[in-house]
């Protein structure tokens, strides 16, 4: 309010301002026309306030137009500002800069409107859409079992195991209207998601009289419209600064709700979280960046950590814990919640599946293979498309997985327990105000990786002439990698990322997004930026990427993104699979006549650690079959791969993964194809120039050698190799010192095809002396010892019968480095795992397993297993 009364909104264009524009929004892009400049003056006439910023470029008012000019005074008499204005077109999805909005002029008089009266923005209230038969079955379920528990001593509660994508959002608002429920709180502890919850409710005709309410939005608790209010977790369990309810929760408390939904049920920070509200005198963060890293690391690796429930009484919402900072279980009464209902939503419940925590008859399933299966036979169910199918929109994902460890650069780190440690591949850290990777020149390998150029010790690896797809190369990706998302392991590697991006040759060109850190916004604040760089990317014409560490991977929707990188370690399938399936969003548009189209038919998860994810696809399979007294693992897990194919790079060639390699993996430690690959794999092999000139060195191994049919000209493909290595690195020192601006010599490159042949026959014929090492390790009875040992003392005789080679061959062979010590480590750890879980599979009745376990060149503990060193 002025002294002159109530100030006043005004609205105009400029010219320039009839402009091309786009957002998405509930998973919808939506294109307009226009720009407006949103104001307030106190003046009684706006037009002299407009007059004041315009008259300098504009001095006539030529092409200047007001299209609003309305008192800024709510019905109840309090005055407003545009700020008020701007705000509630923020949270509808406008895209603004400053105080000029991307909307239509509905859209501003809604918005006036709303803030004037106090009623829901309601501009687009359009979508009409009826369940899907799914959803209207869970609905069906959960309303039956709360009707037939409604008497019971307490509150009745259900689960949705209902993959990402379901429509959950959807779904328990028609469960409400089936309940005739009028009052719902949802509760969660990922606050990005409130915005689903929110749009669900505006947008669509079935909610319509429906009021949302949130922290920034408190609602009457006695209104008479049906309220669902949002709150977090963690701010209703905190306390006051008197140690009472916070002031802005109060009403919740008051209100005696008909469904109280827990969200993101699966979500293992919420114990941390209640550790954090409860704990008396938290002590002051130093590093608030470095302690949300460290959070969005502990969340995705121990997301499986879920609530736990009791299995009768009240809802139990966090357990105690050793180190939970609290000795008893919080429930719905430490929460000073009433309410007749309970509900838990989750697309990866694993833990409450595996122990117990609902009784069968309390879920509702529904997985990615069930959806995928739905798709393929509404189309058979009805001929001819006069039904519009309602699961077009959702896209199929595949999954290419790569084996960066054999692709990486010089020197690739691993796990205590031999595993490829895709985090620690891009480390980084803070530099003064700078993000440094620790070995710059590997991710620069990466990014090369991703446009298919691959180094020539990874060409050499090739078992095929066809090289695999990768994902900034391979059309068949074209579209998905438009607007991608990328996992990455700490923040200081997703900021060494952005760095990295902006001056690659390739990837400068796309707008980066770092959602991680302090700076990236907190809960639904994270969202935002990103949504900003899409609809700038839309205007020109640009590519993205986002760059996340755990910010909006849980119960966020971003529509473009249409393929995911997974850049780290994950070791719970929840948090794996909640990423995964953040690409599977729905997006769809309408073109000029106003149909709608379908903008992303499949979208992509790329792997970088093959091993990992068969691991994980086994877990998830496992976890998923815990739910079922009848499911079995390998059918949830066939189911998937049917539904999700899988394709794995192990640095020799791609190949599609069945059911039985996830099985053997996840019960092995290693697949039986793969293993078999294994010992079939060059790198068992060194062909290096350094080994073969010392094998040409010793005269009496080559002429033995070459007595043998495979070996004929031994000495003569050697030399050959050796001397097209030598022009081959002649001719990049004659790149490197003409800058690299001349073509390459034909004659090297001819050379290095040559080469890449002579060392892929030979390697083939040494790989044959290889692959009768297992031969060998199955029918000795010596396991505890290395390898070299049981060959040249305790069974030389076996080994001669079995490879073909007298003992002084083998010895010689190993002398010069013929044969990969540490590779050859890994391969027989890991036939040594397999034979392992094969025999107490059977049940063997025999000798206990052995204490040690023997490989190529020493032996190990059994239960420890090898420590591998990087590769040199």
């Amino acid at each position: 309010m002025t002294a002159n009364g109530p100030g006043r909104i005004y609205v105009y264009s400029a010219p320039g301002y009839d402009t091309a524009w786009s957002r998405t929004v509930g998973g919808e892009t939506v294109h307009g026309r226009g720009r407006f400049k949103v104001g307030y003056t106190g003046r009684d006439d706006p037009r002299v306030r407009i007059k004041e910023q315009t008259g300098t470029v504009y001095p006539h008012g030529e092409g200047i137009v007001v299209h609003l000019d309305e008192p800024a005074v709510r019905a109840d008499g309090t005055g407003f500002t545009d700020h008020d204005v701007h705000k509630m077109l923020d949270g509808a999805g406008v895209i603004r800069s400053q105080e000029v909005v991307e909307a239509t002029l509905d859209e501003i008089r809604a918005a006036l409107t709303a803030v004037r009266t106090g009623a829901p923005f309601d501009p687009s209230r359009t979508q009409d859409f009826a369940m899907r038969p799914e959803q209207a079955a869970a609905v069906a379920q959960t309303a039956a079992y709360f009707r037939d528990h409604a008497d019971d001593s307490h509150p009745p509660r259900f689960l949705w195991n209902a993959k990402m994508r379901f429509g959950k959002t959807f779904s328990t608002f028609q469960l409400a209207r089936e309940m005739g429920w009028r009052r719902v709180l949802v509760l969660t502890f990922k606050p990005a998601v409130r915005n689903s919850w929110r749009d669900d409710l505006a947008g669509h005709v079935d909610f319509a009289g429906w009021e949302f309410a949130d922290r920034e939005h408190p609602s009457d608790p006695d209104t008479p419209r049906p309220l669902v209010w949002f709150a977090s977790f963690q701010d209703l369990l905190g306390a006051g600064a008197d140690g009472g309810v916070k002031e802005h929760n109060e009403d919740i408390h008051l209100i005696d709700w008909d469904c109280v939904v827990l969200d993101e049920y699966h979500f293992g920070a919420w114990q941390g979280a209640a550790k954090e509200v409860t704990s008396p005198a938290p002590k002051p963060v130093k590093n608030p960046e470095r302690a949300e890293e460290k959070a969005a690391e502990a969340a995705a690796e121990d997301a499986d950590e879920v609530i736990d429930l009791a299995a009768s009484g009240m809802p139990r919402l966090y357990a105690a814990t050793p180190d939970s900072g609290i000795d008893r279980d919080l429930d719905a009464d430490d929460l000073r919640l009433s309410a007749q209902n309970f509900l838990y939503l989750s697309g990866t419940p694993f833990r409450a599946l595996t122990e117990g925590e609902f009784t069968e008859d309390a879920i509702f399933n529904w997985t990615y293979p069930d959806e995928q299966a739905a798709k393929k036979r509404w189309d058979v169910d009805h001929p001819g498309g006069v039904a519009v199918n309602p699961y077009r929109e959702l896209p199929q994902m595949q999954m290419f997985t790569y084996a960066l460890s054999e692709m990486g650069g010089s020197e690739v780190g691993h796990h205590s327990d031999g595993m490829f440690d895709l985090s620690g591949y891009f480390e980084a850290r803070k530099q003064g105000a700078e993000y440094h990777f620790a070995d710059p020149a590997r991710v620069g390998v990466f990014l090369d990786v991703l446009r298919g150029k691959l180094t020539q010790t990874a060409v050499d690896k090739l078992l095929t002439d066809a090289r695999p797809p990768f994902p900034f190369s391979d059309a068949r990706f074209d579209g998905a990698v438009d607007h991608s998302v990328w996992l990455m392991p700490t923040v200081a590697s997703a900021h060494a990322m952005a760095a990295t991006l902006a001056a690659h040759p390739y990837f400068r060109d796309f707008l980066v997004h770092v959602a991680a850190g302090a700076g990236a916004g907190m809960g639904a604040e994270a969202k935002a930026p990103v949504d900003r760089m899409l609809a700038r990317a839309a205007k020109e014409g640009k590519q993205t990427i986002t760059l996340s560490v755990g910010k909006l991977m849980t119960g966020v929707t971003v529509p473009q993104w249409g393929a995911i990188l997974v850049l780290r370690s994950l070791k719970s399938p929840e948090a794996y699979f909640q990423a995964a399936f953040r690409v599977q969003s729905p997006w769809t548009g309408r073109a000029a006549d106003g149909t709608r189209t379908v903008l992303k038919d499949t979208c992509f998860v790329f792997d970088f650690d093959p091993n990992r994810t068969l691991s994980l696809l086994y877990q998830y399979g496992t976890k998923l079959a815990g739910g079922s007294a009848t499911a079995k693992p390998a059918d949830e897990i066939g189911e998937l791969v049917e539904h999700l194919p899988i394709f794995a790079f192990d640095g020799g060639r791609m190949e599609a993964v069945d059911v039985d390699a996830v099985m053997d993996w996840g019960t092995a430690g290693a697949g039986a194809a793969m293993l078999a690959r294994r010992w079939g794999s060059p790198r068992l092999i060194d062909l290096s120039e350094s080994v073969l000139s010392k094998l040409l060195d010793d005269d009496d191994l080559v002429g033995r050698l070459e007595q043998l049919e495979d070996f004929r000209n031994l000495r003569e493909d050697a030399e050959k190799i050796i001397a097209q290595s030598k022009k081959v690195k002649e001719g990049k020192k004659r790149q490197a010192d003409s800058g690299g601006g001349e073509p390459e010599d034909p004659e090297v490159v001819a050379a290095r095809k040559a080469k890449r042949e002579k060392v892929k026959t030979l390697r083939a014929k040494l790989i044959k002396f290889v692959q009768a090492v297992p031969v060998f390790m199955y029918l000795t009875d010596f396991r505890e010892e290395a390898l070299t040992d049981v060959i040249e003392s305790l069974d030389t005789q076996l080994f001669e019968r079995v490879t073909g080679l007298t003992l002084d061959d083998f010895h010689r062979l190993s002398e010069v480095g013929v044969f990969h010590p540490q590779h050859m480590n890994e391969a027989i750890w890991q036939f040594r795992l397999f034979e392992r879980s094969s025999l107490g599979y059977l049940g063997d009745g025999g000798a206990p397993l052995a204490a040690r376990v023997g490989l190529w060149d020493h032996s190990v503990d059994a239960d420890t297993g090898p420590v591998i060193t990087p590769q040199q």
